[in-house]
């Protein structure tokens, strides 16, 4: 199979490129700059220099595939930016996929569509989507209406970038810190196993379905924070109020972040997926040995 990953250079895009690689498909990857080449490279996969908000960019990566991965997001900038990327871009690369012939498009999303949930969240539950996962959900029906396609949904994807970089960067600063009583449910999920997960929709098609994609355990916020804190050796994480948060960081961001999703992986695990660290307990580890100390 001769797959596209659109964000190749994330690192979830990475995690895709090397687990479509090393179960023997032809990878390419769109990165925005030369500089990101040889991160694809090393993955395994065939770096082509695009951008989804330049339609032409994506015309020569597009042709021959068998099915593209939309995963390109703008990691920092305005969260008009961010939907740019996540909602036109989505439109422009299913264009060049549908021009190309291309049959089929998986979209990574997000569990932050969901509404809070005091009990475990499943496909079907209901969404309510704020901020960036508004986009991230505008951007899956932007897919759906013009190509046969799946769509992940994520939990809290924890690796060597993003939300969890940041997170250890604030641990060790002293600086970051949970809302409330950080009592509220995540569920995490390693970035390799998130990669795999992506390799075996495309493997395992099913026209249409939604996938979760979590552990096996969820956890509350604090006590995933305590023990990242711990295995770094600095002071645990300090609290803020809803108020605060909603001051700081934006009023939705707040809620998203104060929200509890539990969350269930059974439909993906009737795929065939199954997460090889079952829990962030023994994948947090792993990741914070590969990342540089700062």
């Amino acid at each position: 199979m001769r797959i596209l990953v659109a964000g190749a250079a994330g690192f979830v895009g990475r995690a895709v490129v090397h687990a479509c690689s090393r179960a023997g498909h032809e990878v390419r990857g769109i990165v925005r700059s030369r500089e990101q080449f040889a991160g694809v490279v090393s993955d395994g996969g065939t770096p082509f220099l695009g951008d989804l908000l330049k339609p032409e960019s994506l015309k020569g990566p597009s042709r021959g595939c068998d099915v593209v991965i939309h995963l390109a997001q703008a990691s920092h900038g305005s969260i008009a930016e961010r939907r740019r990327v996540r909602v036109q871009g989505g439109r422009n690369l299913v264009a060049a996929a549908v021009a190309a012939g291309v049959p089929r498009c998986v979209i990574g999303s997000g569990y932050w569509v969901y509404r809070d949930n005091p009990r475990s969240v499943t496909e079907k539950s209901p969404v309510a989507p704020l901020s960036i996962s508004k986009a991230n959900f505008d951007a899956e029906r932007v897919v759906r209406r013009k190509i046969e396609s799946v769509t992940l949904r994520p939990g809290m994807i924890y690796g060597p970038g993003s939300w969890f970089a940041e997170m250890v960067a604030g641990l060790r600063a002293g600086s970051y810190a949970y809302i409330g009583s950080g009592s509220n449910f995540l569920a995490p999920v390693h970035w390799q196993d998130a990669g795999e997960a992506f390799r075996t929709v495309c493997e395992r098609w099913v026209p249409g379905e939604t996938y979760l994609v979590v552990d096996d355990r969820p956890a509350r916020t604090k006590e995933f924070a305590d023990f990242v804190s711990k295995r770094l050796g600095v002071a645990p994480a300090g609290s803020i109020s809803f108020a605060q948060a909603s001051k700081e960081w934006g009023k939705e961001i707040a809620i998203l972040n104060r929200a509890s999703r539990r969350a269930s992986n059974r439909k993906l695990r009737a795929l065939g997926w199954k997460p090889r660290y079952r829990t962030f307990r023994t994948g947090v580890p792993t990741v914070l040995a590969a990342m540089p100390r700062v």
